[in-house]
């Protein structure tokens, strides 16, 4: 058993199958482009979905925002303000927490600079399913819509929103692997980052199981 566990530990603490597994997620949709955004119609619907928050009254908003929820917030915006006649959509529910996600991504959009009439919330959703069937329910329209997500989580998000019966645009944001020029001789050293990727996989790859199965 220990071999066994020292086996797993270097399978997922080096980079070899957790990045080929966040691979076989992420790049199934190209990050949307300044020229292909030009080629969406005005009147389109920007879906930013949650990501986690906390409602540390002493934090300013953007520092409330987890990680990967800021980093869809700031994508969604840099869409947003090259599409005239936008709407922002901000998702997330509040959990056990004083403050909606919805609530927390609306403040920090003001500080962005977004217009307060440019923006809509939908508090309730807990999850992504709930997200579809929201906007679905509630602010279905002609418009096109653009989904924004972590590009690891987009996948599973597009199924959902299909099997709520929309046909959205995907904006993948937060890439888990960034392809650059400089080659790190130690990066195969084991490392917690490459465990943390192995997470990811395994919680996107569960929850599209489940969603297959029927799941919410």
């Amino acid at each position: 058993m220990l071999v066994i566990a020292g086996i797993w530990f270097l399978i997922i603490s080096t980079p070899l199958i957790p990045k080929l597994l966040v691979r076989s997620l992420e790049n199934k949709y190209p990050q949307l482009s300044d020229e292909s955004i030009k080629n969406i119609p005005d009147s389109c619907d920007i879906i930013i979905l949650g990501g986690g928050h906390s409602d540390d009254k002493d934090l300013s908003p953007n520092n409330q925002l987890s990680t990967n929820a800021l980093g869809r917030l700031v994508e969604g915006i840099r869409i947003h303000k090259m599409i005239p006649g936008s709407r922002l959509i901000l998702s997330g529910y509040r959990g056990r927490s004083e403050l909606s996600q919805a609530g927390i991504l609306y403040r920090t959009a003001l500080i962005l600079g977004a217009d307060s009439s440019s923006m809509v919330m939908q508090p309730l959703p807990a999850n992504t399913m709930m997200e579809a069937e929201e906007y679905s329910k509630n602010f279905r329209s002609a418009n096109n819509l653009i989904v924004v997500t972590s590009d690891i989580h987009l996948p599973r998000a597009m199924l959902l929103f299909k099997k709520a019966g929309l046909d959205p645009v995907a904006a993948p944001t937060n890439q888990i692997i960034k392809y650059g020029s400089v080659k790190y001789p130690w990066r195969w050293i084991p490392s917690s980052g490459y465990i943390s990727m192995m997470e990811s996989v395994i919680h996107e790859y569960a929850g599209i199981l489940w969603s297959v199965a029927g799941g919410r």
